[in-house]
């Protein structure tokens, strides 16, 4: 804290400017510092809770990574090279005139957010997509893309924010769904031109393509879960979400799709009176124990049979394989 002078000292001071012994150069006055304030760019946000919107898109970028990885059949690399707070109008001036915007609508939020993907990065992905190595072989000076580009860019990034619902699952049940594309940043409006929005820069390497993919959230789809985003709130949250490793498997397992067939028997014929069969021919099969098959491999014996109305089997037989629990 700064010196406070008693009126004795002052009116020193001033004789001793008035008669020349000081000069005003010589003495320093301490300037009050003043932190710059725009009110057209209100920053809405803590860094406390932007470093919580990094840490949950750092968890879509390594599934974006594998996602796109498995797709591409190529090397792919995605991570984040910044989370800032910005107005829409900086949003828009920092993107180039002609790119690629995925426009997704984000419940129940009930706004949208977009996916800006550089010329570079998504022609790469179609250059895989089509066969090719992942070189940028197009641009967008025609202004537009081709129905087939289209498609194929839908369905890549549809099924990519698919997976966006799981990095938010522990915060909020968010559910992004793809609603269109647009190559002319300037016929897109998501926000007013001095809202507020954040925007996270992915970093992304395609083979030997580099470039940037940025995601814009306006502030009405953030709004509702600011005050989920404090450190403690959100770690506390990760910390009820954390169950054991075996009970995550058998959840998983308990949702797998595996194919069972009854198989009531067996023929053998010739292809010649296979040729000639008519309507009213009887074809003989093997009689005796029906083999239940589980993903092609005979796993219970049973008989044939109803329940409530509809074709049953009853297992009377449970086949041991080594290696099985069954």
């Amino acid at each position: 804290m700064a010196e406070v002078l008693s009126q004795q000292e002052i009116d020193a001071l001033l004789f001793a400017l008035n008669t020349g012994e000081l000069q005003a150069s010589d003495v320093s006055i301490e300037k009050e510092k003043v932190k710059v304030y725009d009110f057209k760019r209100a920053m809405r946000y803590s860094k406390e809770q932007l470093r919580s919107i990094m840490r949950i898109h750092e968890n879509f970028a390594r599934l974006m990574t594998s996602y796109l990885s498995a797709q591409l059949r190529s090397y792919v690399q995605i991570e984040i090279d910044l989370v800032d707070q910005v107005t829409y109008h900086e949003f828009i001036a920092s993107i180039p005139s002609r790119t690629i915007l995925n426009v997704f609508d984000v419940k129940p939020m009930d706004g949208k957010m977009v996916m800006e993907v550089n010329p570079q990065v998504s022609f790469a992905v179609l250059e895989r997509l089509l066969g090719g190595h992942g070189e940028n072989y197009s641009d967008l000076n025609n202004g537009s893309l081709t129905e087939i580009e289209t498609v194929l860019l839908q369905k890549i990034f549809s099924r990519t924010f698919e997976m966006y619902s799981e990095i938010w699952k522990n915060i909020e049940n968010i559910n992004a769904k793809w609603e269109a594309i647009e190559t002319n940043p300037q016929f897109l409006q998501l926000a007013s031109t001095n809202d507020t929005v954040i925007i996270i820069v992915f970093r992304t390497t395609i083979g030997e393509t580099t470039g940037r993919m940025t995601l814009c959230l306006p502030h009405l789809i953030v709004e509702p879960v600011l005050p989920k985003l404090s450190t403690q709130q959100w770690f506390s949250t990760m910390v009820k979400a954390n169950i054991p490793q075996q009970d995550m498997l058998m959840q998983n397992l308990d949702t797998v799709h595996i194919p069972v067939i009854a198989e009531l028997g067996r023929a053998t014929i010739p292809v010649s009176d296979l040729i000639h069969l008519q309507i009213g021919d009887v074809i003989g099969i093997d009689t005796g124990k029906i083999q239940v098959k589980v993903d092609q491999l005979t796993r219970f014996l049973g008989n044939p049979g109803l329940q409530k109305g509809r074709y049953a089997v009853q297992i009377d037989q449970v086949i041991d394989t080594e290696g099985d629990d069954l």
